[in-house]
């Protein structure tokens, strides 16, 4: 599998991903979706949006979108097409997730998931990811979790050389 940064070739893909992933847990509102392809597009600008394909120039079949804040890298979101789930690619993104906080010299990688999204919650805390709270955003509990990382060496370096 490849995991690159998503060009806006890839927005149409990402998005049908995202529709797909989240075809069960999605609210639709009038306008959400054009505002979500806005978002999406934003992230990709910034180069914080991540495509999984099987090659070069294949099929996407999940993404991540990845924020640094402070000290922590944050998920703010992780798809993977329905089909291909349970095949391990969430954890693979997870993976590059914590690779990309060590890198960066972070100390931690946070998400939230929507408390709809129950079946997820074993996936995040199998993975080693603590809950840290719950909230409701305007009708929309979520779930936060968090998962300290260890820094690269180079990072660490380079902290401590600042």
């Amino acid at each position: 599998m490849l995991i690159r940064v998503a060009t806006p070739a890839d927005l149409e893909a990402i998005i049908a991903c995202a529709e797909q992933a989240f075809a069960d847990t999605m609210q639709i509102e009038s306008g959400a979706g054009e505002c979500a392809n806005d978002d999406l597009l934003e992230q990709i600008h910034g180069r914080n949006l991540h495509v999984l394909s099987s090659r070069a120039g294949a099929r996407i079949v999940g993404y991540i979108a990845l924020l640094p804040v402070a000290d922590h890298l944050f998920v703010d979101s992780i798809a993977v097409l329905p089909e291909l789930q349970g095949e391990g690619l969430g954890t693979l993104m997870l993976d590059f997730a914590e690779q990309e906080a060590s890198r960066l010299g972070l100390k931690s990688v946070r998400l939230f998931t929507k408390l709809k999204a129950a079946d997820s919650f074993a996936f995040y805390q199998y993975r080693g990811y603590t809950e840290t709270g719950r909230c409701d955003n305007d009708g929309y509990p979520r779930v936060f979790y968090s998962k300290e990382v260890a820094q690269s060496s180079v990072a660490a370096f380079a902290a401590r050389s600042n």
